[in-house]
């Protein structure tokens, strides 16, 4: 185990992208968003999200999508204030134009989307051909997850690790999926009665701090005493290493460290 983690008391957990592998279940998604976009823009759909997914594109994990300018804000890691913005198309607009249209105005609110994980490149590539109330492609991925046909990636070591260390540490789910969803993917991989607390329909990153707060209270520690762990930098990283927390961030794109209370991992099972 790193030894990020030893010199820990509470380890909160995302669920989605985090505890589980694998990118079959994005792609299921896009297939279901690309029927809701006119077939003239079908193909630059496709063409499109292949390209963000080979990091070819403006549009990467971490940044915010406009959906009204149909622009991409680029966010300071720790700050989340607005530095770049560039169109679809990649083209940086000025710092005047900066300043003039985001300066202190970005939240994670319609029209704004924020950018935090594999699910929403493809809804944001859908936005910007035109789909809307696109909801229920979600519910059907996820229905798509719960079959036969579909194999959730287990991460190697994980399952041994949190039983491991679940006598000597407090261990948190804090995820944004509702409790079924919940219930059904602990499940699948093999995580059941393994948590502590499970906090589901956490509204991250809306309310992520007021959860990081209220668990820090709960178990009577501080800051530096937790990390928490996910693969959505918006929702779990920038708000624990604002309060003074570490943070292990999962991710496979290039990520420049920005503090010695942040570890960088592309899998998980490379902490434990």
């Amino acid at each position: 185990m790193h030894n990020l983690l030893q010199n820990s008391k509470v380890l909160v957990f995302d669920l989605d992208g985090t505890l589980y592998d694998g990118t079959e279940h994005y792609d299921y998604y896009a297939k279901l968003l690309a029927k809701e976009i006119s077939e003239e823009n079908r193909v630059s759909f496709e063409n499109d999200y292949k390209k963000i997914k080979n990091l070819d594109h403006a549009l990467t994990i971490g940044k915010v999508y406009d959906s009204k300018r149909d622009l991409i804000v680029t966010l300071d890691p720790i700050t989340m204030r607005p530095i770049q913005v560039h169109t679809w198309e990649g083209q940086l607009l000025s710092k005047d134009e900066l300043e003039e249209n985001y300066f202190d105005k970005i939240n994670f609110e319609l029209p704004f989307i924020p950018v935090g994980d594999g699910w929403w490149l493809p809804l944001v590539t859908s936005y910007h051909y035109g789909a809307r109330d696109v909801y229920h492609c979600y519910d059907k991925t996820k229905e798509f997850m719960a079959t036969e046909d579909f194999i959730i990636p287990s991460i190697k070591g994980l399952k041994e690790g949190l039983n491991n260390v679940k006598n000597t540490k407090k261990l948190v789910l804090l995820t944004n999926s509702d409790r079924a969803d919940v219930t059904r993917l602990l499940e699948l991989i093999g995580l059941t009665q393994v948590f502590h607390l499970e906090i589901t329909d956490g509204k991250k990153p809306l309310e992520t701090e007021k959860h990081l707060k209220s668990i820090m209270e709960k178990y009577s520690v501080l800051p530096h005493e937790i990390v928490s762990i996910g693969d959505n930098f918006i929702n779990e990283i920038s708000p624990a290493l604002k309060l003074g927390m570490h943070g292990i961030y999962i991710t496979n794109e290039p990520f420049q460290i920005i503090s010695d209370t942040l570890l960088v991992v592309k899998k998980l099972e490379e902490v434990f």
